[in-house]
């Protein structure tokens, strides 16, 4: 092997075919504040690093390496003195010195070995080929096998000695730090500080999921979004600064990857890299959230050019302003090269491209108002004043009734759980065949004829224009639409939310949507619209659903939503957060509906066999009072700290 090295400090590897050594101390600053500073080096067109350093000492630092071979090469990886390699509970592993004051090193992942596309999508990716590893006295070194024509990526963190603080904070997790937390984009599941880095590679943030379609994995927003709320909570709870350091990492790397045009592109669909803009507005909401932390004149730049890049692409109904879904409606032309069948219409005055996708345009009217809120900017007034007119008129438009009415009970027979289906008597299992195989591939017709979000029932429709129905959406529409009554008040809209909540909460449509892999992402979300409706009301049963929702998403094995942590600016301004409480018990779930001086802590035992008993560590509040719902009855009853299996109760301040 070639003993030429690129160092980075005393930790070192050295690579065939490189000729001349580079310290990586001579860099191309990227990125420069007071708080963070990104740097970057090529050599050669081999190797290219990028290296975080998050405060002006240089004590901790976070390097992303990656090297490319045209040929099978192999890598040594070296670190020059006496280490012991131990694993760690924040995951990955950690090199730890016997030397007192030299640096220490995280490992968060194996390296991995990819391929890319030219836009930098992931095409392929599998855990590295170790060759060799040795500890000795003097070094540790291990020898690692590139592939030709492929990529190894590799994320090392280094601390000082100074900083043995921070390390220590990844040697040891609370119950909390563990829980699974799921994400909002890639409906993947993050449950240890490790696991960001499945995420933030190379400096880039992407989904930790091929898309369905192309089998590739993009870049998301949305996804750093959800990890960085996940942060804040926990470095809300637990007071580690660690997760403050990675909550920075997140928010910088996606400054980094926004366009001149100030747009995230994404290419989901086309190598054109279009921009999904439900993902661009996950951008802005993180911008939002990081700028409500603190000032930083970097962060309110990129959010002034995200919201001018949202802003302008819009389409003009009869009702008003119409935030598109992505940059593909634009044209004809585009929506051509996504490879999806669609068919052009100009109901309701829109343009024929525009699918009028329900979620997008909430979501963006949030995004946008969130921004007024954050920097007082109000120049975007106008557009969302136009676009809630015209979401307000599509919400209650109600044409055709007596076609709707029928279609949907027809079509309600189709939504359920497979062994209640069976149990249907035969003309209604005829009519559930009819209506899956005939009535539901021609809705979209009908839809156009008569145009319509909210159907009979409560099932809010996710689009008018595209072919496909899915009834996944029902609980994302839910979620959107209560973000959007918090900022804009409406009786009426209000009356459809109702609505739509019960025909989740009072049929059997969760069992539906559990039974199938394919669907138990909108278990996730309906959890989501419930706690931004827990925080909005304090009837006990949006409690209650919320507790049930919980217990679904463990029976699915997926993750709980971000938010329920309790640090979503969204809802709750950075002077009313409240740290999370800890539990030491792994069967129980705590979400915090604090804010302010109103503690509200619910905490369900996922445990379906025996009771879990509540004992907390690090709530500055000696007691609570505890409280259990009694459903028939619509209110609460003192509890005491014993949760029977599959229940739960509610913590709050005396």
């Amino acid at each position: 092997m070639d003993t030429n090295k690129v160092e980075i400090d005393d930790l070192t590897f050295s690579v065939e075919q490189i000729t001349k050594p580079v310290n990586f101390k001579d860099v191309r600053k990227i990125t420069v504040t007071d708080a963070f500073e990104r740097s970057s080096i090529e050599l050669n067109d081999f190797a290219h690093t990028i290296v975080d350093n998050f405060d002006k000492t240089d004590s901790v630092s976070c390097c992303f390496i990656r090297l490319s071979s045209d040929g099978t090469k192999t890598v040594r990886f070296s670190i020059n003195g006496s280490y012991q390699l131990e694993t760690c509970a924040g995951g990955g592993w950690l090199f730890k010195p016997t030397e007192v004051g030299a640096n220490a090193y995280w490992i968060p992942l194996l390296p991995m070995v990819r391929s890319f596309d030219p836009q930098g999508r992931i095409l392929s990716e599998k855990p590295a080929n170790l060759l060799g590893f040795n500890i000795s006295l003097q070094a540790l070194t291990i020898d690692i096998a590139i592939p030709e024509n492929l990529h190894l990526d590799c994320t090392i963190w280094r601390f000082s000695g100074e900083a043995s603080k921070l390390l220590g904070e990844l040697e040891k997790l609370y119950v909390l730090e563990k829980q699974p937390v799921f994400l909002f984009s890639s409906h993947s599941k993050y449950q240890q500080p490790a696991d960001l880095y499945k995420h933030l590679i190379h400096g880039h943030v992407y989904e930790n999921q091929f898309n369905w379609s192309h089998k590739r994995k993009i870049c998301s927003e949305l996804d750093a979004y959800s990890l960085y709320l996940a942060l804040a909570g926990l470095e809300l709870a637990t007071n580690k600064k660690i997760y403050g350091l990675l909550k920075r990492q997140i928010v910088y790397s996606v400054i980094a990857r926004q366009a001149d045009d100030g747009g995230w592109h994404h290419g989901e669909w086309t190598d054109l890299m279009e921009s999904h803009f439900r993902l661009h507005c996950g951008g802005m909401l993180l911008l939002e959230a990081a700028l409500d932390n603190e000032p930083d004149n970097l962060i309110r730049t990129a959010l002034e050019k995200a919201a001018a890049f949202i802003a302008k692409h819009t389409d003009n109904t009869q009702f008003g302003v119409w935030f598109l879904h992505d940059a593909l409606e634009q044209s004809a032309e585009l929506m051509n090269k996504s490879g999806s069948r669609w068919i052009p219409s100009t109901f309701l005055g829109k343009s024929p491209t525009n699918k009028m996708i329900l979620n997008t345009h909430l979501d963006t009217i949030v995004a946008l108002d969130r921004y007024r809120e954050c920097t007082g900017d109000d120049q975007y007034k106008d557009i969302v004043t136009s676009a809630c007119k015209t979401a307000e008129a599509v919400l209650n438009l109600k044409p055709a009734e007596w076609l709707y009415r029928p279609l949907f009970k027809a079509i309600g027979l189709t939504l359920l759980p497979e062994q209640e289906a069976k149990r249907l008597p035969l003309p209604m299992r005829a009519i559930k065949r009819l209506a899956w195989k005939h009535l539901i591939p021609k809705l979209h017709i009908i839809k156009r004829r008569y145009p319509r979000f909210v159907m009979p029932g409560g099932i809010i429709e996710r689009h008018l224009s595209p072919i496909h129905f899915n009834v996944r959406y029902q609980s994302v529409n839910i979620m959107d639409l209560t973000r959007y009554l918090r900022r804009f008040p409406s009786q009426q809209l209000q009356g459809v939310l109702d609505d739509a909540i019960k025909a989740i909460a009072k049929t059997s449509f969760l069992e539906y949507l559990a039974e199938s892999k394919s669907r138990q992402d909108a278990l996730a979300f309906w959890a989501e619209a419930l706690y931004h409706l827990c925080m909005l009301h304090p009837e006990p049963i949006y409690r209650h659903y919320l507790a049930i929702a919980i217990i679904y998403l463990e029976k699915t094995n997926q993750g709980l939503p971000p938010s329920l942590i309790g640090s979503n600016t969204e809802v709750i301004n950075k002077a009313c957060k409240v740290p999370c409480l800890i539990l030491n018990n792994p069967y129980l779930r705590v979400i915090n509906l604090s804010s302010g001086d109103n503690i509200e802590f619910l905490v369900i035992n996922t445990n379906k066999c025996q009771s879990e008993k509540i004992a907390w560590k690090n709530h500055e509040i000696d007691s609570l009072k505890w409280l259990a719902y009694e459903e028939r009855h619509n209110k609460y009853c003192n509890s005491t700290l014993h949760i029977l299996p599959c229940c739960w109760v509610l913590g709050v301040n005396k």
